[in-house]
């Protein structure tokens, strides 16, 4: 196997094993309460990460706006140290729903984070053994030399997956009652930008199945 040729199928490879994918693997619906398509909901993040909360929420802003559903996001009606100073009270959380006047109040929560290592097999050439057999690039030094050179470091690697772990839950703002809940999975995000979409296309797709939303 030649250089170049090692070269394309190794970053290939690696591609492979970083690339990003998102799926819902458990949800939950109240069939008990009946409801339209809601068409204004909070979004409210949980989580200390700011930049984070502003990927997510913005994400999902700008999609659920694409299907007429406006979206309120939470670091726009909550402070960012609301939650860290004091308890707020249940009357406080009250007078924020009344102000914003949302139909539906969405939260979203990172539950867990996974890593774990797997090994990536390299070529099928492998370690093999007949020098004076069947394999005649033994035979010369420039024989081996070229069977080799390239073919001898694809013997394989070791990568660590990412997996993180959300929990999405949409509450009635009248009755207060959990209407839907979904838990996903997403494995190794290049970057934040790129998990906050993959996560909000997958949870989007889910509720427009639900007919939470148009």
């Amino acid at each position: 196997m030649k250089p170049i040729t090692l070269l394309l199928s190794f970053l290939l490879l690696l591609l492979m094993g970083c690339g990003s994918s998102t799926q819902i693997t458990a949800s939950w619906k109240n069939d008990q309460e009946s409801q339209q398509p809601y068409s204004s909901i909070l979004l409210a993040s949980f989580s200390e990460d700011l930049s984070l909360r502003q990927s997510i929420e913005g994400e999902f802003m700008t999609r659920l706006q694409n299907r007429n559903v406006t979206a309120i996001r939470s670091i726009d009606v909550f402070s960012p140290d609301f939650f860290s100073s004091n308890e707020p009270s249940k009357e406080e959380l009250e007078e924020i729903l009344r102000e914003v006047n949302a139909e539906a109040i969405m939260t979203i929560t990172l539950i867990n984070v996974e890593e774990d290592e797997r090994f990536v097999a390299g070529g099928g050439m492998g370690p093999m053994y007949a020098p004076m057999g069947r394999f005649g690039y033994y035979g010369n030094f420039f024989g081996y030399w070229n069977h080799w050179q390239g073919a001898g470091w694809n013997q394989g690697y070791y990568t660590t997956d990412r997996k993180y772990f959300m929990e999405t839950n949409l509450y009635d703002a009248e009755s207060l009652k959990l209407i839907w809940s979904a838990q996903s999975r997403t494995v190794n995000p290049s970057d934040m930008q790129v998990f906050a979409k993959e996560y909000v296309d997958a949870l989007k797709a889910e509720m427009r199945q639900e007919k939470l939303i148009k």
